[in-house]
């Protein structure tokens, strides 16, 4: 079974690649936690803290910080989707078939959660906005210098609609 094949790649667009996908990874991994500034608590009541962070998460000179994880989310779900209709065209059993095509339809399914959240954040008046579905939680980074008490009920209150997730299990954050 043959995983990847490389046809006139050379070693620097792959290198490109890698490079992008370590960045991304790194941002995430060390920016998420910063980014989230307001978070709907278990009572209900609704906490807008300013974090501050000495050193940027992404340079200056890069692009929209939305539409690039907008891409890379979109890329790394095709690629996760593509190997998964691999296991499911090379499948010894119907079980393991089964299980890449419930994992298939969870992907579609939270793809267009998020879609539809981003969208109905978008309508309420905000530039841009990302939506991170998770199992248990969703997370929401809005694409603004600082949310009100309100907008952050507002956002809440559609994300918990589209979502079917307690406000304890929302997180919102503003990023402009």
């Amino acid at each position: 079974m043959k995983i990847f094949t490389f046809h006139k790649i050379n070693k620097y667009t792959i290198f490109a690649v890698g490079l992008g996908i370590t960045i991304m990874m790194l941002v995430l991994v060390k920016g998420l936690g910063a980014m989230l500034q307001a978070k709907v608590n278990q009572s209900n009541a609704m906490q807008v803290s300013a974090t501050s962070v000495s050193e940027p998460i992404i340079p200056n000179s890069s692009p929209d910080f939305f539409i690039e994880y907008r891409l890379e989310r979109d890329k790394i779900r095709s690629e996760r989707s593509d190997l998964l209709r691999e296991n499911i065209k090379n499948a010894k059993t119907d079980d393991s078939r089964n299980q890449a095509q419930i994992t298939i339809l969870k992907m579609i399914a939270e793809k267009q959660k998020e879609t539809e959240m981003e969208s109905l954040i978008k309508s309420r008046g905000f530039a841009d906005a990302l939506v991170f579905v998770r199992e248990n939680s969703v997370s929401a980074i809005i694409k603004t210098t600082s949310l009100s008490r309100e907008e952050v009920v507002q956002v809440a209150d559609v994300i918990s609609k589209v979502s079917g997730m307690k406000s304890e299990d929302i997180s919102i954050s503003a990023k402009p």
